[in-house]
């Protein structure tokens, strides 16, 4: 490939940014072949309508410029800011074209139906790309059921059984939410009073956190819900993330009742402790997991079998699968990773944020996996910060504990990644041929 950018001289450049950024350079002799990343779409309005929103509050929410769950406008910017960093950051480690269009098949976006992500994907392709026509778009065809990647649905051998995964969850907790409940008495205590502050609650009749009981409950087909304070809470302290990110002033985030960003991660650990009990529970991660995992492990050891690739000889190089908080949360559990991005809680899929694997090959030509978390910080996004190597986004290198004792420059042997990955999968759950 013609790649018209100094390699070392790009990869020195982005290693001395920031020094909460952590990008690994690429060892001596070895080579990147391809890389698989499992983004989150970008910056969306609340997923419910305000009618139902403003339910549980003394103040209505503000009113969003697009629908509700639609990537915003300042969203699709900031994943075009991501996809501009990603061409900086593979075409100068030699992966994909840094100066001109990318061969056909090459760079590829699979995305989920929804408008937020396919047009997440949009703006990706159109950051890293202006102007050429040779990255690849697609998304499943039909609009009427959902993408078994993003949304595995119940089958016969996966049954997604709702009493086994409630059973699941309840049993992590003590077998129910009252330890959860005192544990989280005070970021629940100040979601209480930013919801509803004193003086102001009447008006919301039962406003806050106290409308619903505690609850493990069903959510889409397959899924589990957690309902009451948890549930409510989670929900909104999303909200408040998105209107920082949207670039709200901070008197208008939370109506401007938090005193800064501290409290707003505090209300976040909320979200957190929801998002691990919804999806990060075993057998629910097993379930929602499985169909993606199998289809990273299957791209990385074969180009041709990422989706909506073209009939053409080139494999893949650089492939987006662009999806939800939710699929990362499951892909991160069944292989245990962790990592944490400056100013989110740990572990936050944070909205345009992507878990990457990496391919290299080292001088012997045998093949490693490594990973990565790349994401803006909540500062990039609230300022539209142009992403570049003096500039990069939140970047930390993410260890997989199960291949410790085998990894080399924090890079897993493919092999043994793929064992990994096997003994993750539930293979009565892999319903997509990848």
């Amino acid at each position: 490939m013609r790649i018209r950018v100094l390699v070392v001289l790009v990869m020195a450049m982005l290693l001395a940014g920031p020094a909460a950024a952590e990008v690994l350079p690429i060892p001596p002799g070895w080579q990147i072949e391809r890389a698989i990343l499992l983004s989150r779409h970008g910056v969306r309005s609340p997923q419910r309508s305000a009618e139902e929103i403003d339910r549980n509050v003394a103040t209505p929410w503000p009113t969003w410029p697009v629908p509700p769950g639609f990537l915003t406008p300042r969203g699709a910017e900031l994943m075009r800011l991501m996809g501009r960093y990603y061409r900086v950051l593979y075409g100068g480690r030699g992966l994909i074209e840094a100066s001109i269009c990318p061969l056909p098949n090459t760079v590829v976006a699979w995305t989920d139906i929804d408008q937020r992500t396919r047009q997440s994907g949009a703006s990706l392709l159109t950051g890293m790309y202006p102007g050429c026509t040779n990255p690849l778009l697609r998304n499943q065809d039909d609009f009427t059921v959902p993408d078994p990647l993003f949304h595995p649905q119940p089958t016969a051998s996966c049954p997604m059984d709702l009493a086994a995964n409630r059973a699941a969850v309840l049993q992590r907790i003590g077998g129910n939410f009252d330890s959860v409940l005192r544990e989280y008495g005070p970021q629940l205590s100040l979601m209480q009073a930013t919801l509803c502050p004193p003086g102001l609650a009447a008006a919301g009749g039962q406003c806050g956190l106290r409308s619903e009981p505690s609850a493990v409950v069903a959510g889409r087909p397959g899924s589990v819900h957690i309902s009451g304070p948890i549930g409510i809470g989670s929900a909104a302290a999303e909200t408040f993330l998105m209107e920082s990110a949207e670039g709200l002033p901070a008197s208008q985030v939370a109506w401007g009742r938090l005193s800064g960003d501290a409290e707003l991660r505090t209300l976040l650990e909320l979200q957190r402790l929801a998002m691990d009990l919804e999806q990060k529970t075993l057998p629910l991660a097993r379930q929602h997991g499985s169909n993606l995992l199998a289809q990273i492990s299957a791209s990385l050891q074969d180009g041709h079998k990422f989706p909506g690739l073209l009939r053409l000889a080139e494999p893949v190089r650089l492939g987006l699968l662009v999806g939800h908080d939710t699929n990362i949360a499951s892909v991160a559990r069944l292989l245990n990773l962790e990592w944490q991005i400056a100013g989110f809680q740990p572990n936050d899929a944070s909205p345009g944020g992507a878990l990457a694997f990496e391919l290299l090959k080292d001088r012997t030509g045998r093949r490693y996996v490594r990973l990565a978390y790349y994401a803006q910080t909540l500062d990039q996004m609230r300022r539209q910060t142009v992403l570049d190597f003096e500039n990069p986004p939140g970047l930390v290198a993410v260890d997989l504990p199960a291949c410790a004792r085998d990894s080399v420059d924090r890079a897993c042997p493919l092999e043994r990644f793929i064992a990994i990955a096997n003994e993750a999968i539930d293979p009565a759950c892999v319903t997509v041929k990848p």
